[in-house]
């Protein structure tokens, strides 16, 4: 039985990038919403992570320690990406987390109206959550399409 082999780099194709380097670096004032945003993120995700030994309630209804600890990661790791962000200051560095954030918070939107209108029996307080999240979705996705179609 004869093998053949060749070099794993000769076998995979090679696909272009979908979005080439634009070189282009962030505005200061964005690069100062970026640091605000990652201070509070990492605020709020430390306060979940550490909770449950703090006796902190952060949320409207009960969550139980270990998703409280989930979430917690989730905002910290959040946080440290929209620091190095911050610092690094080029769009390139900010594109896939500025995805991340319009999709997150298209899902909650969805997400909390689906839970509010259609299932009830949720917190009037959620409606703050709604609010707050669509306030947030208009600068994010005018960033991401400002950036992304210039």
């Amino acid at each position: 039985m004869a093998r053949i082999t060749q070099p794993l780099g000769q076998s995979l194709p090679a696909t272009p990038a979908i979005a080439p380097p634009t070189g282009r670096m962030l505005s200061m004032r964005l690069r100062g919403a970026v640091a605000l945003t990652a201070a509070i993120d990492l605020a709020i995700g430390l306060a979940f992570l550490f909770g449950p030994e703090i006796g902190l309630t952060l949320w409207p209804s009960p969550i139980a320690p270990v998703l409280m600890r989930f979430i917690g990661a989730i905002v910290v790791g959040n946080g440290v990406g929209a620091a190095l962000i911050a610092r690094r200051g080029s769009w390139e560095s900010a594109r896939a987390l500025f995805a991340v954030a319009l999709v997150y918070g298209v899902a909650v939107l969805v997400a909390l109206l689906y839970h509010l209108l259609l299932l009830g029996g949720a917190a009037a307080l959620f409606w703050g959550y709604v609010a707050l999240d669509a306030i947030f979705l208009v600068p994010i996705a005018a960033v991401y399409w400002s950036y992304e179609h210039s």
